[in-house]
């Protein structure tokens, strides 16, 4: 089982593309750009009945600045690429270039449990989700207040005891 630890988000399934099974994959992050140009074989990971789903890449190409229309094996109706519409799609953390590097490679989505705490030091709570569907990242905490998520904003960020310090006061 593809454990979420695994895999990081990198967009949405947005509608097939043709008829002959092809998908249309939208775009959240660069992610795609940097992990896959040298990849060989390439999986991704579909987020169905809230079970991760591995899909071997056949062929992709871009389409625009944000998206990438995939052939995936096992796919090969316009029917069967219609039931992947509106699906989460990941990308194995394994295949991202920037995992290479002594960096850490965090995404948005990472930060879920986090502490934070605002510039002055004021525990703000501890983020309970992360929404990206906009331009604007938010963070929603516990007790249900939402503080915008922007790289700008951080201003330490301690993977090991999982605190995130932003310039934030309410």
């Amino acid at each position: 089982m593809i454990q979420q630890s695994e895999v990081i988000q990198i967009g949405r399934m947005s509608r097939p593309h043709g008829k002959a099974g092809e998908v249309q994959l939208t775009l959240s992050n660069d992610l795609w750009d940097e992990g896959v140009s040298s990849k060989d074989e390439l999986f991704i990971a579909l987020n169905i009945d809230s079970i991760l789903v591995p899909f071997h890449v056949l062929e992709w190409r871009g389409k625009g600045m944000d998206s990438v229309i995939l052939r995936l094996r096992g796919v090969e109706s316009e029917e069967q690429a219609a039931r992947l519409t509106g699906k989460q799609v990941y990308l194995f953390r394994r295949d991202c270039t920037a995992a290479d590097s002594d960096d850490e490679l965090l995404t948005w989505q990472d930060l879920v449990g986090y502490a934070v705490t605002a510039s002055d030091g004021q525990s703000l709570g501890i983020i309970a989700a992360v929404d990206e569907t906009t331009i604007n990242t938010l963070a929603e905490l516990t007790d249900g207040t939402l503080i915008p998520l922007h790289e700008d904003l951080i201003i330490n960020l301690d993977t090991e005891t999982h605190a995130l310090q932003i310039n934030y006061s309410r």
